[in-house]
């Protein structure tokens, strides 16, 4: 790889609570992107990201899984991993290869361990990160609430930036 394709690389690491919606974003990134001709669903045992029998059948991931893709002139690797407190080693493998990071937080969840410990790797590794609110769609979600908890646990300097999709 030249230099210059190098300085176009990005590496983002996806992290988050189980069941916060990482590979669910992967996935919609990288449809939206055209890098998968369909989008996968977790639920369904069809998400991309997801390769093994046992993350099909269990509807989670147990692994790190990576998949990449094209924007603006930039190679962008997606790095997804598990949530589960039981494979905390994979997310760590992912915040050691990442220059930023994607944290998923469920809306009407609230600040839960898995959210604590992405933010905790991603304060020992300096790693520029972005809170991304999901499953906002649930009917006992809060976004506002969810603001509230994040700037309650980890300080103010947080603002929401709004995208429709």
């Amino acid at each position: 790889m030249s230099t210059d394709q190098l300085s176009r690389l990005r590496n983002v690491v996806l992290a988050g609570h189980a069941g916060s919606g990482k590979t669910t974003l992967a996935e919609h990134l990288l449809f939206k992107a055209g890098a998968i001709s369909r989008l996968g669903r977790v639920d369904d045992g069809t998400a991309s990201l997801d390769h093994e029998p046992e993350e099909h059948k269990r509807k989670l991931s147990l692994s790190l899984a990576v998949s990449g893709m094209e924007s603006d002139g930039h190679r962008i690797n997606l790095i997804d991993t598990p949530g589960y407190a039981d494979f905390v080693g994979e997310m760590i493998e992912g915040f050691a290869a990442a220059d930023g990071a994607l944290l998923t937080m469920d809306a009407s969840g609230g600040v839960e361990p898995g959210t604590e410990q992405a933010i905790a790797l991603g304060r020992q590794t300096n790693t520029a990160a972005l809170f991304v609110l999901t499953r906002c769609d649930r009917e006992n979600a809060d976004p506002n609430a969810a603001l509230d908890a994040l700037r309650a646990a980890f300080g103010t300097k947080i603002a929401p930036l709004e995208i429709a999709i």
